[in-house]
C-alpha cells in the first residue's frame, strides 16, 4: 500500500485538548444500541431514491481477520499514546484504551456492517457544503442531499462510534457525480483523544484513514480491501449506490438484534407500514409491512428491552399506533389546513386498553407522544392517535425545532420571527387535534338531573320554570347548553367579527401575535376555554355572534341589516381568524361547522350596520361581484385564504358564509 494512503492524526499546533469525552459521543451513550438503530437507519430512509421502492438496510456481523485492517499499525500506535495521554482523564478513558489495545492484539475482529440500498448514497465530493463532507468531516454542520429530510448529518452521525470498542468506523459509499457517473468511497475515521507523537508534538483527538494529503477518502480500489467494497465482480453498477458503515470492535451485548428490531420498530412504523423502508437484522430478523406487526408483538423483543428507559411501555404504545395507522373502519381520519405547518392529518383510533396518547409523526419517523397540551386527556375514553404534518413547508418548520435526538419540538432553538411561527404552529396543532379528540373520544354531555333531596341546601339560579339550568362553574370544566334568552330572539344563523375577546380568547389564538396560547384556567394539558363548544374564538381582539331574529322570525335591528347583507343561509364558522397583512390584504381562516359549496361575504362590523367590502382577489375560489364564491368546505377542515380588498381597510373584519 502506497505511503500515501494510512491514518492521519492531524498535528494540532493551537495549544488545544480534544479530551475523551465527546460530546457527540455523549449524547448517545446511554441504551446506545437503540440510538444507532434510530439514527442509522434514519439516514438511509432520508437518502431513499425512488418513492416506489423501500429504502433496504441491512445489520450483519462479521469477523475479519486483524491483519485486513487498513492502517493497523498506525491505529495501534496511536491507541498506546492515547493510553498514556489518559493518565489525566477519567478512569474509564485509561480502561477504554486497555481494552482496545487487547481487541487489536487479537486475531480477529467483529465488525458489524449497516449496508442500505436503493438509496443515494452519500453525495461528494469531500469539500465543504456538501454531504460527504458534514459527515466525514465537519463539526455543528447539518447537511442533507433531501429537504424533507428527518435528520441531519450533525450530532446523530456520533451514534455508530458509541458501540464500537475501538471507536472507529470506515465508510463505504457509491455516490452519482452530476454527469451520472458513479463515485466509490472510502474512508476510516476513529474519535480517540489528543496524544502526542513519537516527536512530542500534539496530534488531534480525531483521526482519519484515507490520502494522508488533506485527509481525503480512497477512491482508488486497489488500495482497500475486498470487504470494505460496495462493488461486485462486474464493477459499479446503478445497484450499488448505497452506504455502508463498518463499525470495527462491534460492542455486542446481549440480545443485541431483538435491541436494534425494537427500536427500529418504534421509531419508523409509520415508514415501514407505508412500505418505504425495509430492514434486515443479520438474517434473523425481517422487518417490513408485512411482518411489522408480529415484531411488535414479540414477547422476547419486548422481553429484551425490558430494562430500559421507558420499556416496554414505549414498544406496547407503538403497537398500538400502528394500528391507528391502519385502514379499519374503526379509524377516523381528520385533516386540517394549519397556518404555518399547511395540510395535518389526524388518525384517531378509540377501543379498550388504548393508551390515551397521541403520536408525532415526520416523514414516517416517530418523534414523540409527549407533546405538550396533549399528554392528559383524564375526561376522555382509551384511545390511540396519530398526527403527521402532510406539507413540505410545515415538515421544514417542525424539523428546526427539533433537539439532536429528534424526540420534540423546541421552539426557542429557533430566533426571530421564526421562532414565533414555530410557537403558533405548534399551538395550533395542539388545539386542533385536542378538539378533535373532544369530539370523536369523549362521551356527550348528558342531561342536567335535578336532585330535590338537595333543593332545600342549594337554591336554582336558573329562571323559574327552567329546572336544571344552571350557571356553569368558572373553575370548572366548560359545558355550553342552550338557555332561553327572553325578548331578545333565537338565533337562525351565526357570522362572526372581530372585538370583545373573553379570557382565555383573544390574541393566543388569533393573529400570531405571540405565543399566548395557554387556557385560562391552569388544567394539566386541559382544553382551553376556547375549544368549547358554541364559543367564539378569534385573532386580535375575539369574535362574536350577532344574529337573531325576533318572535315573528324576522331579523331585528342590527341582525336585519347583516342578514339582509350576509344572506339567510347563515352557516356556522368556528375559529375564525383574520390578519392584516398590509392596509387593502388580510388572511382569513375558518373551519366550517358543515360541509358544501361556500359564497363568503366580508363585511365591516358597524355599530348598527355591517357594510360589505368588496373583495378584489382571493387565493381561493373565485371573485364575483366582490364576493368570493366556490369555496369547497369540508366540515371540521381548516380553511384558510389571503384576500385583497378594493380598498385600504382597518377595522373590525365579519366574515358571513352562504352555501351556493
Amino acid at each position: 500500500m502506497s505511503d500515501s494512503v494510512g491514518f492521519e492524526f492531524p498535528l494540532d499546533s493551537s495549544g488545544q485538548w480534544d479530551g475523551f469525552n465527546e460530546p457527540g459521543m455523549e449524547h448517545f451513550a446511554g441504551n446506545p444500541l437503540e440510538h444507532l438503530g434510530r439514527e442509522a437507519v434514519q439516514n438511509s430512509l432520508d437518502a431513499r431514491i425512488s418513492p416506489e421502492h423501500p429504502a433496504r438496510v441491512t445489520f450483519s456481523l462479521i469477523e475479519v481477520p486483524t491483519t485486513e485492517m487498513p492502517g493497523l499499525a498506525e491505529l495501534r500506535d496511536a491507541i498506546a499514546q492515547c493510553g498514556r495521554a489518559a493518565a489525566n482523564e477519567s478512569p474509564k478513558a485509561a480502561q477504554f484504551f486497555e481494552m482496545a489495545k487487547a481487541q487489536l492484539a487479537r486475531r480477529k475482529i467483529r465488525v458489524l456492517q449497516v449496508s442500505d440500498s436503493r438509496t443515494t448514497g452519500v453525495t461528494g465530493p469531500c469539500t465543504n457544503g456538501r454531504p460527504y463532507y458534514a459527515l466525514m468531516k465537519a463539526t455543528g454542520q447539518s447537511r442533507k442531499a433531501s429537504a424533507d429530510a428527518a435528520g441531519s448529518f450533525g450530532i446523530g452521525k456520533f451514534a455508530p462510534y458509541t458501540v464500537s470498542g475501538l471507536r472507529t468506523v470506515f465508510v463505504t459509499t457509491v455516490w452519482a457525480d452530476p454527469s451520472g457517473r458513479l463515485q466509490h468511497y472510502v474512508q476510516g475515521k476513529s474519535i480517540l483523544m489528543s496524544h502526542h507523537d513519537a516527536q512530542g508534538e500534539v496530534r488531534r483527538g480525531a483521526g482519519f484513514w484515507g490520502v494522508r494529503r488533506g485527509c481525503q477518502p480512497v477512491a482508488a480500489l486497489e488500495a482497500v480491501p475486498d470487504w470494505l467494497r460496495r462493488q461486485d465482480t462486474h464493477g459499479l453498477n446503478p445497484d450499488c449506490r448505497g452506504t455502508t458503515l463498518h463499525i470495527l470492535g462491534f460492542t455486542a451485548q446481549n440480545k443485541w438484534r431483538e435491541i436494534l428490531a425494537a427500536s427500529i420498530a418504534e421509531n419508523f412504523f409509520g415508514a415501514i407500514r407505508r412500505g418505504q423502508l425495509e430492514v434486515d437484522i443479520d438474517g434473523k430478523i425481517a422487518i417490513t409491512r408485512d411482518t411489522l406487526g408480529q415484531v411488535l408483538s414479540d414477547a422476547s423483543t419486548e422481553g429484551a428491552i425490558s430494562d430500559q428507559k421507558g420499556e416496554p411501555d414505549k414498544f406496547r404504545r407503538a403497537r398500538d399506533y400502528l394500528r391507528a395507522l391502519g385502514e379499519s373502519n374503526e379509524v377516523t381520519l381528520e385533516e386540517s389546513q394549519q397556518l404555518h405547518l399547511g395540510s395535518c392529518e389526524l388518525r384517531i383510533l378509540v377501543g379498550e386498553g388504548l393508551p390515551k396518547g397521541v403520536a408525532v409523526l415526520r416523514n414516517g419517523m416517530f418523534i414523540t407522544d409527549e407533546l405538550s397540551r396533549l399528554r392528559s386527556f383524564p375526561n376522555f375514553k382509551e384511545f390511540a392517535a396519530v398526527v403527521e404534518c402532510c406539507s413540505e413547508r410545515g415538515n421544514e418548520l417542525l424539523r428546526a425545532m427539533e433537539p439532536p435526538r429528534h424526540d420534540d419540538f423546541e421552539p426557542d432553538r429557533l430566533t426571530g420571527e421564526l421562532a414565533r411561527k414555530g410557537r403558533v404552529a405548534l399551538f395550533e396543532l395542539t388545539k386542533w387535534v385536542r378538539s378533535m379528540l373532544q369530539r370523536h373520544a369523549t362521551d356527550p354531555v348528558s342531561d342536567v338531573t335535578t336532585i330535590d333531596e338537595l333543593a332545600d341546601y342549594f337554591a336554582d339560579e336558573a329562571n323559574e320554570g327552567q329546572p336544571g339550568i344552571r350557571e356553569e362553574d368558572p373553575a370548572g370544566a366548560i359545558v355550553i347548553r342552550a338557555r332561553h334568552l327572553p325578548n331578545r330572539g333565537k338565533r337562525i344563523g351565526w357570522s362572526q367579527r372581530e372585538g370583545g375577546a373573553k379570557p382565555g380568547e383573544g390574541e393566543a389564538e388569533g393573529s400570531e401575535g405571540g405565543w399566548n396560547g395557554e387556557p385560562s384556567r391552569n388544567d394539566s394539558d386541559g382544553a382551553d376555554p376556547g375549544d368549547a363548544e358554541g364559543e367564539a374564538e378569534g385573532s386580535e381582539g375575539g369574535w362574536n355572534r350577532e344574529l337573531r331574529q325576533d318572535d315573528s322570525g324576522n331579523p331585528s335591528g342590527s341582525a336585519r341589516a347583516n342578514a339582509d347583507i350576509a344572506g339567510r343561509t347563515g352557516l356556522p364558522l368556528a375559529n375564525v381568524r383574520a390578519i392584516l397583512l398590509s392596509p387593502s390584504v388580510r388572511r382569513v381562516a375558518f373551519t366550517p361547522a358543515q360541509s358544501g359549496t361556500l359564497r363568503l361575504q366580508l363585511q365591516d362590523s358597524g355599530a348598527d350596520t355591517n357594510r360589505r367590502l368588496r373583495v378584489l382577489a382571493s387565493s381561493a375560489g373565485r371573485v364575483e361581484d366582490g364576493e368570493i364564491a366556490g369555496i369547497e368546505a369540508k366540515a371540521g377542515s381548516r380553511i384558510m385564504l389571503e384576500v385583497e380588498l378594493e380598498a385600504a381597510f382597518s377595522g373590525t373584519l365579519k366574515v358571513a358564509a352562504d352555501a351556493i
